[in-house]
């Protein structure tokens, strides 16, 4: 599961092998903000499974946070990459 910050919305999506991508809206320097977990949450229980949202609900301390992957940048904007798994 990827979660990227740095969208312009909050979203859940699934890629094309039909992994999920959780995209946050907001800049992704400083962790992720209480009102775009709470977001995140929302969006994920409506297209998740129980076990994603496990892996989901165990992340959000690493990412309030912060402790990111990687970090890419697209034009003017850098891009947070949080890679999840239920490991």
């Amino acid at each position: 599961m990827l979660v990227v910050q740095g969208a312009s919305v909050t979203a859940v999506v699934r890629g094309s092998t039909g992994e999920p991508v959780i995209l946050l809206s907001g800049n992704g320097h400083r962790g992720v903000p209480e009102q775009t977990l709470l977001d995140m949450v929302r969006a994920a229980s409506a297209v998740l499974s129980e076990a994603e949202l496990r892996v989901v609900s165990q992340a959000i301390p690493r990412l309030r946070a912060g402790r990111a992957d990687s970090r890419v940048a697209v034009g003017d904007e850098i891009m947070t990459v949080y890679r999840l798994s239920g490991d």
